[in-house]
């Protein structure tokens, strides 16, 4: 029986524990407000039109949140993705990328108080990125890094930023970066 009781109060001592040393983020509430949902691009996308003209390729329309959705569009040599926002007006935008890319690729959506505000995608940079596009742009000898892209949706475009992907923690660290803008921007 006594055994039982200094187990209890162990266990209760170390709950205590707990809560008192969570208390400072749970009482300025930003440590819950913050959280993610993902658009697989693999099966959360579909054709964005019934048909398209002659030679043109078939821009996809993806699943997102908060009115938002994802759009791919393709050109001969390579894929754009963009978001849209519920107005129609492209709300955020990254950097071109080969044909293909974004096949297997999600979308993280970073939401405050579930409303999205930044999403975080992984991208590569290539040596040329003028907008000359060639055959060789996009083979891997030009590849200079890959990261992850961090950008703010409309009202916070400031959030703008890239986290080298071989960065240990590199997500939790992406995580952070959107959401240290959307507090500096409040």
């Amino acid at each position: 029986m006594l055994r039982w009781k200094t187990s209890t109060f162990l266990t209760m001592t170390a709950l205590c524990g707990a809560l008192v040393l969570a208390q400072p983020a749970l009482c300025n509430g930003q440590a819950s407000d913050f959280s993610s949902v993902y658009t697989a691009l693999s099966k959360d996308c579909k054709a964005a039109f019934k048909q398209v003209g002659a030679g043109q390729d078939m821009p996809l329309k993806c699943k997102g949140y908060g009115g938002y959705e994802v759009r791919i569009d393709y050109s001969a040599m390579s894929a754009s993705l963009r978001i849209q926002s519920p107005n129609g007006e492209t709300a955020a935008s990254v950097s071109p990328q080969p044909l293909g890319y974004y096949d297997k690729r999600k979308v993280e959506w970073r939401l405050a108080k579930g409303k999205p505000f930044a999403i975080i995608i992984r991208g590569d940079h290539y040596k040329d990125e003028s907008g000359n596009i060639d055959a060789d742009t996009y083979s891997p000898q030009n590849i200079t890094g890959t990261y992850l892209l961090v950008v703010g949706l409309k009202g916070f475009a400031y959030i703008d930023g890239k986290i080298d992907a071989k960065t240990p923690d590199a997500n939790a660290k992406a995580r952070e970066m959107a959401d240290a803008g959307f507090i500096r921007g409040k």
